[in-house]
């Protein structure tokens, strides 16, 4: 035991070496619920509420200010919509698909056929 006392009072002299700072915490991924502002949630549903995900927005986005719109100008800044960018709407009814840039061969509200007329 008296090795070991001796190597204990030799180190008292050595610096030891400072604990690494905490890192700071990484930002949360996932959704901030709209209802009860809990971020980080993942799933189709708020961890603390249980109100469903937001829905994606869908329509095309501008090239100058990153806002996504449905029309054919930027809400944000008036910037035209991109040829490339088609968005579609039944003529007949108004009913608007899910995803703009990939609408269902007919309206499923009145059967009109999607075609060029439909293109916002």
């Amino acid at each position: 035991m008296n090795g070991f006392v001796q190597s204990a009072q030799q180190n008292q002299g050595v610096p030891q070496a400072a604990p690494a700072p905490a890192a700071a915490p990484a930002p949360a991924a996932g959704w901030k619920c709209p209802k009860c502002g809990k971020e980080g949630n993942t799933g189709k549903f708020c961890a603390d509420c249980g109100s469903p995900a937001p829905a994606a927005d869908a329509g095309w986005t501008c090239p100058k200010c990153g806002k996504v719109n449905k029309g054919k100008f930027c809400e944000e800044c008036g910037e035209k919509k991109p040829e490339e960018a088609p968005l579609y709407k039944c003529d007949k009814c108004g009913w608007e698909p899910e995803d703009p840039h990939n609408p269902p061969k007919f309206c499923p509200q009145c059967g009109d056929p999607f075609d060029d007329k439909d293109k916002i």
